[in-house]
């Protein structure tokens, strides 16, 4: 599996700053690991979203993105209100 970042997602994941920064670079790299680990709680969408899938970084900040493949892109990133 390969993942990669949409401009509009690494926009966004530069403004971060502490502690969801260091949060969601371990997000990533257990997304990278396994995207189904039960921590990230990775789920499809449904509704105007039923092409996405969405992972937690923490109690509100969502990472928002589609496969291709066996590619994941991800797409935007913010907090649930935002992204959903």
């Amino acid at each position: 599996m390969r993942v990669i970042a949409s401009s509009r997602f690494l926009r966004r994941a530069k403004k971060l700053r502490d502690p969801q920064a260091p949060m969601l670079r371990a997000a990533l790299r257990r997304f990278a690991a396994d995207p189904r680990d039960p921590l990230l709680r990775t789920h499809k969408l449904k509704g105007d979203l039923e092409s996405y899938w969405a992972f937690s970084v923490d109690d509100d900040l969502r990472v928002l993105f589609r496969w291709e493949g066996d590619i994941a892109f991800l797409v935007h990133l913010g907090t649930h209100d935002e992204v959903y």
